[in-house]
Formats: C-alpha cells, structure tokens, sequence
C-alpha cells in the first residue's frame, strides 16, 4: 500500500489523477475512524471489498458525500422529514438510508435504499470533491470482528487490502473507533406504516433515541449574551409563530453566561403584550455543547456569540450562524439591557420580522 499522509491538495490531485483510477480500495479516515472504501462507479472494488471482509450483500455499506447540497445538485430527492436531521447531523457520524432512484447508485442499493453520510474529516471530504464522485465506506476488519482503528496494526494485518492510503497526521486520528448511527427512513405507507418513521438499522456514536427526538421536533436555539433578553424574546416568539402554523419545529435559548437568571422586566412585559405567557417561567441556561450538537440550527444574536460557538465546538461549524446572518442581513441584533421598554420594543419588533423570514426560509428549504 502506497501511504500519503496529509498531502497539500496539489499533491492531493496527482496523486487522484495518476493512482486512484477506476477500481482501487483506498484507506481513508472518516473523521471517527479507518475505512475501506472505492469509488462509487466501481462494481469490482465494491466486490473486491465484500470478498476481503467476507461478507455477503452490500449491507452496512456508505456512500460518503463532500456535502448536503451534492444531493440535490446530482438529482438525488431528499425526503423533507430527513432535511433537519441533515442539516443537524452532517458532517457526522449519522449514515441515512432512504429511498433512491439515481441509476449510479443501483448497484448500491438495499430494498431500494442507499445509505448516505457526510463525513467530518475534511481531508476526506476534499479527497471526494476532487473525484468529482462518491466513494464507499466500510470498517476494516472481518465481518462479525471488530474494526481495527490501530493505524500500526491496521498496517501490519490489513496492508494488502489496500492499494493506497490518504489520511491526516495521526496525531489528529482516534485509537477508538467510533461507528455511525446508521438508520433507515420509513415513509407513510410502507411496510403498512402509519407515519413517516425512522428505524434504527445500527446504533453507532449517537444514541438513536437523541436522534429520534430531533426527527420528530427539530429544535432551533437561539443564543444571546445572559439569555434573559434577546433569546428569550427569540424563543417564546418563535414557539408561538409556528405554533399559530401548525408547523413541527420548536425552540429554546441560552446565553454564554452561567444560568439561573428570570427574563428581563421588558422582556417580558413585551412578550405578555402578544399573549405569549410562558416567559413567566423562563429561567436562563448556558449553551453547552450537548445542547448544540441537539439542535437543528443555533442562531446567535452577535457574531462575537456565533464566533466564539463555533471555536468552542468546531465539528458543529456548519449550523452555526448569527440570526441576521441567516436571513440574509449583516450586523448584530444589540442589546437593549439597561434601556428603557421603546428601546426593547425597537429590539422585538427587529426580532419578530428576522423570525417571520426565518420560518419562511425553513419552509422552502423543506426543514420544516
């Protein structure tokens, strides 16, 4: 096997042009751990790996894609269900089976199903956009073993499964192998279901159940400095606009500042005036990085807030952005702390409209 460890991405490209041609296996890191995989047109390095693993049928193999967009982009149709689940989760660790009726993933399917994923490595997701192509993905070991993710040993036991090798510094890789979730999307109708469902084909790094919830109420967070003015404005105003809709999404907010604070007095005078009581009760929460990695979308009031959020949990980057920011704006929504209530009326007459083109924006892009 011919090793290239973290090439610059001229090197990157010969090595693509002159080495990884048609039906060679190729050694890759997923961002959680080793896999074996090929190019998507290759039947022969498909079977080739089905052999080496000595497995039978295609189960439990991945098509991995440089990005969500490259769906749509190739004609493949993404059931709307699964959008905010793909909007959550990818890049990560959550492969998704669904119906696909492209001819260039035939070969692939199970019952009609093909398993997608955007990986986390971005060494890897640059490695498939330079193909111009999906690859496939799978653990390396025997079937019924567990995966090696040693690169010594993988080396030492498996260097003949593979043709080449293109993966970072191991400094940056993870002795403990870290499946995917894998799960399989069940429209109404099928197999005499009586919802649209998701079931669980492999539990992997992210609980199912975790999964589950944000399927069936995805979850918009909204993030300001103390989480008792802008975001609880943000929040209980969102909750009530899609509630007047009939729309299956829902949100909290939280602020960088420890918690256990009431909302603002203007606040919430404000938010009372629209019939909104449930900010009665709010006490305030520190974002922490479980509520993000629970969340659909993290919308903050300042790109000071964004910035720091996506420093703190870089693997979240993705869908993490100031609120304005979404809705095609510039700047920061200021806080009205400390100012009198035309000041925070100003601030919630600003937030309603960005909310009103948000939910707006999410309803054309299917995520809601």
């Amino acid at each position: 096997m011919k090793l290239y460890i973290e090439p610059s991405i001229k090197k990157l490209e010969k090595i693509l042009q002159n080495e990884f041609l048609a039906h060679e296996t190729l050694l890759h890191y997923t961002g959680s751990m080793y896999g074996i995989g090929c190019r998507v047109s290759s039947p022969a390095g498909i079977d080739r790996i089905c052999k080496l693993k000595q497995r039978n049928g295609k189960d439990g193999l991945i098509v991995l894609i440089p990005e969500l967009n490259w769906l749509a982009e190739h004609g493949i149709t993404v059931p709307n269900r699964l959008i905010p689940l793909m909007e959550q989760y990818w890049p990560g660790n959550l492969s998704i089976a669904f119906k696909c009726d492209n001819p260039d993933f035939a070969h692939l399917a199970v019952d009609g199903k093909v398993a997608f994923r955007v990986p986390t490595d971005d060494l890897l997701r640059i490695i498939i956009d330079l193909l111009g192509e999906p690859i496939i993905s799978t653990s390396i070991n025997i079937s019924s073993l567990p995966p090696e993710n040693d690169l010594k040993r993988l080396q030492k036991m498996y260097d003949s499964w593979f043709d080449l090798g293109i993966i970072p510094n191991p400094k940056r890789t993870s002795i403990s192998a870290e499946p995917s979730t894998l799960l399989e999307y069940v429209p109404k109708g099928e197999g005499g279901s009586l919802h649209d469902q998701i079931k669980c084909l492999r539990e992997g790094s992210i609980p199912f159940y975790e999964i589950k919830k944000s399927f069936n109420l995805p979850l918009v967070m909204f993030v300001c400095t103390a989480n008792i003015c802008r975001s609880p404005i943000a929040n209980y105003l969102f909750n009530h606009l899609v509630e007047k809709e009939g729309l299956k999404v829902t949100s909290e907010s939280s602020g960088l500042m420890e918690g256990g604070s009431m909302i603002s007095v203007n606040s919430l005078q404000l938010l009372l005036e629209n019939g909104i009581k449930e900010a009665q009760t709010h006490t305030s929460q520190k974002i922490t990085p479980d509520l993000i990695n629970g969340s659909m979308l993290v919308l903050t009031m300042e790109e000071r807030q964004r910035d720091y959020l996506r420093n703190s949990v870089p693997g979240a980057v993705h869908k993490i952005f100031t609120l304005n920011e979404y809705v095609g704006e510039k700047g920061d929504i200021a806080d009205p702390y400390g100012s009198d209530l035309d000041s925070y009326r100003m601030t919630y007459e600003l937030i309603e409209n960005r909310l009103n083109r948000l939910i707006q924006i999410l309803k054309q892009k299917g995520a809601i």
